[in-house]
């Protein structure tokens, strides 16, 4: 990053370099061998590095914008839907239609945990800072932790960020769980679309929307 930050390099150039290794991932899944399945995995981690200097290059280099933070979700949204199709063509080819089903449900749920993360963002944060969503979710979960529900969430959310995600994608891929993982990841993005729909509504359906927890507690205080 610090070599990058001396250079014409955008963050946005960053983010389209992910895209572009998660393509190319994406063809090394479909194929449906274990060493394919292995390249495609190691492939996917380099795109998860990508998604991590993108960010890192956009505040070193001051140049956080409200478009890059949407071209940032939008092509980490992507890379997980060609993960998960190529994963589904791979194990189609191997084993059957079964998988084609799981993929199905698999990408319904990708595809609506992308739609309502969007809508949440849009009712979580200012429209100038839509980067602040996160934050913004966080201290509100952690406020409301005498909800089990924002409790355990909460302790969770580390774990599914795709900085992890990846590492969790390259085990089960060289010890063969690649089955393990469509199923998973199934389960996972019904549950998330389902959390993240809880969540806007327990706590953005209110007028402070997109105020910053500390904006809100600062005018309390001064009343």
């Amino acid at each position: 990053m610090r070599l990058l930050s001396h250079t014409p390099v955008t963050p946005n150039a960053v983010t389209f370099g992910g895209i572009l290794v998660s393509i190319i991932s994406a063809i090394a899944f479909a194929h449906g061998s274990y060493w394919s399945y292995v390249a495609g995995a190691l492939l996917f981690f380099i795109a998860g590095l990508f998604d991590k200097m993108d960010g890192m290059l956009a505040r070193i280099k001051f140049a956080d914008t409200p478009f890059g933070t949407w071209f940032e979700g939008a092509a980490d949204g992507l890379g997980y839907l060609l993960l998960f199709a190529s994963i589904t063509l791979g194990l189609y080819r191997q084993h059957g239609s079964r998988e084609l089903w799981i993929g199905a449900a698999l990408l319904v749920g990708t595809i609506l945990s992308l739609i309502v993360t969007s809508l949440g963002r849009k009712r979580g944060a200012a429209a100038d800072r839509p980067h602040e969503y996160l934050g913004n979710l966080y201290d509100k979960m952690e406020n409301d932790s005498s909800n089990w529900i924002s409790r355990v969430a909460r302790q969770i959310q580390p774990f599914q960020k795709r900085g992890v995600c990846i590492h969790y994608i390259v085990l089960l891929t060289v010890l063969g769980g690649v089955p393990l993982l469509l199923y998973l990841s199934t389960l996972g993005s019904h549950l998330m679309w389902t959390l993240s729909l809880y969540f806007s509504h327990r706590f953005f359906d209110q007028p402070t929307s997109g105020i910053p927890l500390k904006d809100i507690q600062a005018s309390q205080e001064s009343i």
